[in-house]
């Protein structure tokens, strides 16, 4: 999708874009040399060849940072095709009225499954997160990133923070995580369903004040949900936004039965 993107070129937007594929300039391999005809205008074609061969190399090199630079932040999820291996895909469940801080943090990247616990290793967690140039949350702009920022001053920001809402609102897909999930047929076992965050929030308290070890698994199979289900949105997310725009481009949706022995053995660890 990334190399099909007009917008990373001076003065095009989405309407711009929309006509360069029209007229059958849908890459950056069908715009026209020099010489050959007219992509956007004969002043404008000159810089567009030129800001090409920088987005070209900038993803030759695999330079993150660059492309976000280049794109509008509207149209970040276009990178996730690309980059979606090195995405941390994460959630917070947070505790405290006048200042929330993380009880639990659960990260799927491409290490695997990872918990981070109040008291136990959350300290661990900037330098897991830190190791991805990608985050992917949903409704991270709001809660996620704000309470990690407050409680790890030295926590740097990623290239790109995809969030999942924002892009599943352009999608005419509204409503929380759980919403979603349910709507496009990835929704949680039995166990889990109804929970929401005020549960969780009841749970740490539980689990702190009564040294309650099933308290705190039940919170943490919760928060795991929460983060690696991110991956199958993500997927299914991007899918669907490159059909509207169509292009017959899909990723394979993930399938979380591969993650539920890791799961398992998390879970079975929090008693040590």
């Amino acid at each position: 999708m990334i190399r099909r993107t007009f917008q990373l070129l001076p003065s095009v937007g989405p309407w711009r874009e929309r006509d360069l594929w029209a007229r059958g300039i849908e890459s950056w391999d069908d715009f026209p040399a020099e010489g050959t005809g007219v992509g956007i205008s004969k002043r404008m074609d000159r810089a567009a060849r030129a800001k090409i061969r920088e987005c070209r190399a900038a993803l030759d090199e695999r330079d993150l940072a660059e492309l976000a630079r280049l794109l509008p932040p509207r149209e970040h999820w276009r990178l996730y095709a690309d980059f979606a291996q090195e995405a941390a895909f994460f959630d917070v469940e947070a505790e405290g009225v006048a200042v929330p801080r993380p009880s639990v943090v659960s990260v799927f990247d491409s290490r695997g499954l990872g918990v981070f616990v109040r008291g136990r290793n959350l300290e661990d967690l900037p330098g897991r997160l830190s190791r991805s140039r990608f985050w992917i949350t949903f409704n991270g702009s709001c809660f996620d990133l704000p309470i990690l920022s407050a409680s790890f001053e030295t926590l740097e920001r990623p290239a790109v923070h995809l969030d999942l809402r924002s892009l599943a609102r352009r999608l005419r897909l509204g409503g929380g995580l759980k919403e979603i999930e349910e709507r496009l047929g990835i929704g949680r076992p039995p166990h889990l369903k109804g929970l929401n965050g005020c549960d969780a929030i009841a749970l740490w308290r539980t689990y702190e004040r009564e040294n309650a070890i099933d308290a705190l698994r039940f919170l943490v199979e919760y928060n795991l949900y929460d983060a690696f289900q991110l991956r199958s949105l993500a997927d299914i997310l991007y899918n669907r936004a490159a059909a509207r725009l169509a292009f017959d481009e899909r990723v394979p949706v993930f399938d979380r039965g591969e993650l539920l022995y890791d799961v398992s053995k998390l879970l079975l660890d929090l008693v040590q």
